[in-house]
């Protein structure tokens, strides 16, 4: 089946934020940039003429051809504790991100994107461009008219490989994962205890071997400000769920293994069970006890946006 098919087939069926992204010549190609990237650099300031340099930034842009985009990065230093929840202000200056639709203007070189999920609530529904240069696999991007900027901020990125010899598993789990709704279970009883939705969220899976996850929830109401006061993010905080890590996958099971997140924090290790019946997963916790001694356990659905044809980059 030819690319320009499967494209318009997942959008068809997804109902994705944005149009396709076509081949077009140029000095590079939309599907150039289809892959997982993760970060190298951050400059910011770049307006003052005098940027600083992040040192040892950590961050994952994925991008596939069906038009879907997701961002996490963070400037915190691996030295020092993140404690987003008692720090809020500092980490709406230090973590970033964002999932939903882009767009390629080859001409001008800019992509611009639509948010569907992010970090910030102001970004949520929001559209903001970027330049872009790619060289092979390096990929620096410029803010252009987006929030929280920090003074113009340029990011470098890095292609990841394909995993080699990509299993048929692997390639059923690999794609873009909407949230639909989640569930809290008694598995004493079989009674649902809760049911509950989010605000546009996602969990992508990627043939390069990550993971990332925006899960904000609903109803956050957007800043008052550009800059957040300290109650505007920890109330955007609260309920937050998001991180990018290292992903392994078994029959049934995949880890996520927690390399940058506002929550949980980085080192933690996730081990959820999956099915996956057609366009459908549902990913279940580890069972817990509560405190009458039944065993409850949470039930994510999500619906598939794109797979793993889609993810793949162009043969080179």
């Amino acid at each position: 089946m030819k690319r320009t098919l499967v494209v318009s087939l997942a959008l068809a069926l997804s109902g994705a934020v944005s149009a396709p992204i076509a081949r077009q010549a140029g000095i590079a190609s939309p599907a150039d940039l289809v892959s997982t990237w993760t970060l190298t650099s951050i400059e910011r300031g770049l307006s003052s003429g005098k940027p600083e340099r992040t040192t040892n930034p950590r961050g994952l842009l994925i991008l596939d051809a069906a038009g879907h985009a997701y961002e996490f990065f963070t400037t915190v230093s691996r030295q020092l504790p993140e404690t987003p929840q008692t720090d809020p202000l500092r980490a709406f200056a230090s973590y970033g991100g964002f999932w939903g639709g882009y767009r390629v203007d080859l001409a001008q070189k800019t992509i611009t994107f639509k948010a569907e999920g992010a970090i910030s609530p102001s970004v949520m529904g929001r559209e903001f461009s970027r330049t872009f240069e790619q060289t092979a696999d390096r990929l620096t991007m410029t803010s252009g008219d987006e929030l929280h900027a920090q003074g113009g901020t340029r990011w470098t990125w890095d292609r990841v490989p394909t995993i080699d010899n990509l299993s048929p598993l692997y390639r059923q789990v690999v794609g873009f994962w909407q949230h639909v709704v989640e569930k809290r279970v008694n598995l004493t009883t079989g009674a649902v205890l809760s049911e509950s939705t989010r605000a546009p969220s996602i969990i992508v899976y990627t043939p390069g071997g990550f993971v990332g996850v925006h899960f904000p929830p609903l109803n956050r109401k957007p800043f008052a400000a550009e800059t957040p006061t300290a109650d505007e993010a920890g109330a955007a905080l609260r309920g937050y769920v998001g991180y990018f890590g290292a992903l392994t996958v078994y029959p049934g099971q995949v880890f996520h293994n927690v390399l940058a997140g506002l929550s949980p924090g980085p080192g933690t290790t996730l081990r959820r069970f999956v099915e996956i019946s057609g366009s459908e997963v549902i990913v279940r916790f580890p069972p817990a006890t509560n405190q009458q001694g039944q065993r409850t356990t949470t039930l994510v659905t999500l619906r598939r946006l794109s797979g793993a044809e889609d993810m793949l980059p162009r043969p080179r």
